[in-house]
């Protein structure tokens, strides 16, 4: 059984790195490996013999003919694509039955706002034989903005609730953070701990205070967030992930 991986993450984070650093990784261990790109506003694809979205339907033409903005032309391609799977299916047709990789818009309102994403997510299910893991990916960086980091990671949470299927939060860019001590760094990986709900109870507008406790009580109390780290500059890192997915299908 092969691997199916719907990487997702904010705008940024690395989501195409990550996606032509594995697709690397499993080829050089002799598996096939097909990317799919689902992102119809991506300007430079670097994907070898993938499928593009971009084939189907252009978000430029969209937000030109409808008069639409950005995440508008999004959803309405991402629409536009759960309605000619067919498509879909013939561009799977002429690929091996293989690893699959999905490289997935960063927009938050596909996750919460719509069931796209799950949508397609149960439709791979039923019509594949793949381990379909989803991926987010959020840039190390957020760490020096702890309002900003305690987003993702509701992001994150989000993400994991909406799709129901195996789920992994991994850090990204860490190469650029190795001055930060480990022990300085750790709380960030465990983000329910409760030294976080301190700090951020000094940081965050009052009004606010009792809807973020709220909050980081829903993280503590089901241990629901965790991230690992993962520095793409050292290929055995991404390795160890890729036999970490691997592992509940042995």
């Amino acid at each position: 059984m092969n691997l199916g991986q719907l990487v997702m993450g904010p705008a940024g984070c690395g989501k195409s790195t990550y996606c032509l650093e594995t697709y690397k990784n499993l080829t050089n261990l002799k598996n096939s490996v097909t990317m799919i790109n689902l992102d119809p506003s991506i300007e430079n694809l670097e994907y070898p013999d993938s499928i593009d979205i971009r084939d189907l339907i252009k978000i430029e033409d969209v937000m030109e003919e409808f008069s639409l903005g950005p995440n508008g032309g999004l959803i309405f391609c991402m629409e536009y694509f759960m309605d000619n799977l067919a498509w879909f299916d013939n561009q799977m047709d002429l690929k091996e039955k293989t690893n699959l990789i999905f490289d997935l818009p960063g927009q938050i309102e596909l996750y919460t706002h719509c069931s796209l994403i799950r949508d397609f997510a149960n439709y791979l299910k039923k019509t594949t034989e793949i381990s379909l893991y989803s991926i987010f990916l959020l840039d190390c960086q957020f760490i020096g903005d702890l309002g900003k980091f305690f987003g993702g990671t509701i992001t994150a949470l989000c993400c994991m609730l909406s799709l129901e299927i195996p789920h992994f939060n991994i850090l990204t860019k860490i190469d650029l953070i190795n001055h930060i001590p480990y022990s300085v760094f750790e709380k960030f990986l465990f983000p329910c701990h409760e030294i976080f709900s301190k700090e951020l109870h000094e940081i965050i507008d009052p009004k606010y205070r009792k809807l973020t406790r709220s909050l980081v009580k829903l993280l503590i109390d089901f241990s629901m967030v965790q991230f690992i780290p993962l520095d793409l500059t050292r290929p055995e890192q991404l390795t160890n992930f890729l036999d970490l997915l691997k592992m509940p299908m042995e």
